[in-house]
């Protein structure tokens, strides 16, 4: 009976201590995915993000204009 609790111990010990270290691992990834943001936010400001959607919404706005005309026409 002894052996069969020190058994038991242990499965539990090892499937604790694997929870354990996957649950540290998910949330060291979940610091360094934070980490690597942060970085990115120094890095990229609303001036840099207006100047390269500019175009963008030049493009937008020309597509909008013709499918305005195309369903005045129809």
């Amino acid at each position: 009976m002894d052996k069969f609790q020190e058994v038991i111990i242990t499965i539990i010990t090892a499937f604790l201590a694997g929870v354990g270290w996957i649950i540290r691992r998910l949330f060291n990834r979940i610091d360094e995915a934070h980490e690597r943001i942060d970085r990115l936010d120094s890095l990229v400001d609303r001036e840099y993000l207006e100047h390269q959607l500019r175009p963008i919404r030049g493009e937008v706005s020309l597509i909008l204009k013709t499918l305005l005309e195309t369903s005045k026409r129809n």
